[in-house]
């Protein structure tokens, strides 16, 4: 039988239910499951309730602060491997075995990685000795079409921020199940630091675990990428859809809460699934946000027609719409009420500012009015107009676009920075100039005196301008799309689309060159920095460079799923987009500032 890529993709569901259900069915007997709140999403996309009982689990909780009111001897808890929350579940053990529970068994199950510091902690609390301890590495997870996530939230805080590289093995790990299932690429591009350790780690476990398939594969192309290669994708906002919905609520695997304020001015929320049942999103997730709602307007005037004809029914045709076709349109009218109201909050909360800040990020793109650009994020410090995190984008923006912030805006934008989100922020400052995000550029004359006389020389003379090293790059790659009198927002027509015709992402840009044979790869090579080329000589080349998988380390945005997709209109290419987690300019700040 001849599997489709997509239905290969599919199989990574079956491999990660096979994997878990082996692991309970080691632990015989009912048992409690005991779910870790930040697992539960990823692990509904794995597995379902019914498959759980049918290996022996009884009731499924939480794990939270409050007791757990375990109705059976053996406990499984399903967590992370953060000492943390190894802590947590150790001081719920204790503070049972207090209580002379002496008949009661636990098991912990580590996602993703069990390391040596949990061990040593377990041991450290006492528990050690009463609890069995198993690891879990659920494969890559789909979240839509072709889209797939670890779901690793943290990685990017361990791996960029903690310098911790514990967790790259469960990288190399998933690669190694992709290309066992879709065979050995023919070519195989790794760009940067980590993705070359995460090559090296999968050559062992193809040495230890048995070698994909080199006569055939579905892939021609498999692509490695480290997540700084373009940190500019990250910090733009984006203008689709699904890239506002993720800004300002946040999608986490696959899962929104919309949250709006009621007449009581009470807040409330109502979670929904994105995915492929929902057929109002499929439409409008990769639409320019200004074309979003003409399209639900048309969708309710439908609606209403569709309402309008059903009142002049007679009674066979009315029993035939009632079972063929009401609860069809019940489901749209649910689903463009939801999106409605989420369009509506995303206005109410940036309606105001995603122009001018539109245009204060383009402007730093591009490299022009420099201090319009300063001064914007001055005034919204002052006005609070932004979170801390939009302000922290912002000057990371403009640090990577012009090589560093001049030393005394610098100093004057984190001075106030601190004076109105706390000092306490003062050590992210830190962890951001170690990552290259946001630096000081070094002062050229030190002196008080010889700065006055260069600033009277720079006013006085037109020096020429420099161009950064992003500027430079991005000339290279064509990252700036050729804007026209009027961008075309409603039809898009090349990658740039995604962030409103000022920047293309980088990796897009970088298979569309693949794709159309452009460039030379020994060119590609000296162009893109830390990028190495691999060829697999058995490899049937006939769909040569036609389907790609996309593997970003630390994490992929919804504007760049949206390029990838966008391209496959364009081209007819095959992509697939897989990533530790699905990140935002505001998660990539977290992980400095949390």
């Amino acid at each position: 039988m001849q599997y489709t890529l997509d239905g290969k993709i599919n199989a990574l569901k079956q491999i990660s239910q096979r994997k878990l259900l082996n692991i309970l069915d080691k632990i015989p007997g009912r048992k409690d499951f005991i779910v870790d709140v930040n697992l539960i999403k990823p692990l509904e996309h794995i597995i379902g309730v019914a498959k759980l009982r049918s290996s022996g689990v009884d009731k499924i909780y939480k794990l939270e602060k409050t007791p757990i009111p375990c109705t059976n001897t053996q406990r499984v808890f399903f967590i992370q491997g953060d000492l943390i929350t190894v802590k947590h579940v150790c001081d719920k053990i204790n503070s049972e075995l207090t209580q002379q529970n002496d008949g009661n068994s636990y098991h912990l199950i580590i996602v993703f990685r069990k390391l040596g510091c949990a061990m040593k902690l377990l041991e450290e609390e006492g528990v050690y000795g009463c609890v069995q301890v198993y690891n879990f590495l659920w494969e890559l997870i789909s979240l839509e079409n072709r889209v797939l996530s670890l779901e690793f939230h943290n990685f990017y805080k361990y791996l960029f921020v903690n310098g911790d590289q514990s967790y790259l093995p469960c990288v190399a790990k998933s690669i190694w199940t992709l290309q066992m299932i879709f065979g050995k690429p023919s070519t195989t591009l790794i760009q940067g630091k980590y993705s070359h350790l995460v090559d090296k780690m999968l050559d062992v476990y193809c040495e230890e675990l048995g070698r994909p398939n080199s006569a055939e594969s579905d892939i021609s192309c498999f692509v490695i990428v480290d997540r700084d290669i373009d940190y500019a994708s990250t910090l733009l906002t984006g203008g689709t859809y699904s890239s506002l919905l993720d800004e300002v609520f946040g999608i986490r695997s696959g899962y929104v809460e919309v949250k709006q304020p009621d007449k009581n001015e009470k807040p409330s929320s109502s979670g929904h699934y994105l995915n492929n049942a929902d057929e109002i999103y499929s439409q409008i997730k990769n639409r320019h946000f200004s074309d979003v709602f003409p399209f639900l307007s048309a969708q309710t005037k439908e609606l209403s027609a569709e309402y309008q004809k059903s009142q002049k029914m007679n009674i066979q045709e009315m029993k035939r719409y009632v079972s063929e076709e009401l609860s069809l349109v019940a489901k749209k009218k649910m689903m463009l009420a939801y999106h409605i109201i989420a369009c509506e909050a995303i206005i109410s909360d940036m309606g105001q500012r995603f122009e001018s800040l539109q245009t204060c990020e383009r402007n730093m793109v591009v490299g022009r009015n420099h201090r319009d650009c300063v001064n914007y994020i001055e005034e919204c410090l002052a006005m609070n107009t932004c979170s801390q995190y939009s302000i922290l984008r912002l000057m990371s923006l403009l640090s990577i676009t012009q090589d560093g912030i001049p030393s005394d805006e610098y100093q004057r934008l984190r001075m106030q920075f601190l004076h109105v989100h706390g000092y306490q922020n003062l050590p992210g400052f830190f962890y951001l100039e170690k990552s290259g995000l946001c630096i000081e550029q070094p002062g050229i004359i030190p002196e008080v005196r010889g700065a006055q006389i260069a600033n009277k020389v720079v006013q006085a003379v037109s020096l020429p301008a420099r161009r950064s090293t992003f500027s430079s790059f991005s000339q290279k790659l064509k990252l700036f799309p050729d804007i026209m009198e009027s961008y075309d927002l409603k039809n898009a027509k090349d990658l740039g689309f995604v962030f409103g015709g000022t920047y293309i992402p980088v990796v897009c840009q970088l298979i569309h060159i693949l794709y159309k044979q452009e460039m030379s790869h020994e060119d590609l090579m000296k162009m893109v920095p830390h990028l190495s080329i691999k060829y697999n000589r058995n490899v049937n080349t006939a769909k040569y460079l036609r389907t790609f998988v996309v593997y970003f380390i630390g994490g992929v945005t919804y504007a760049e799923i949206c390029a990838f997709q966008l391209l496959e209109k364009l081209t007819g290419a095959k992509i697939v987009v897989a990533s530790t987690s699905i990140t935002n300019g505001n998660h990539l700040m977290k992980s400095y500032f949390n």
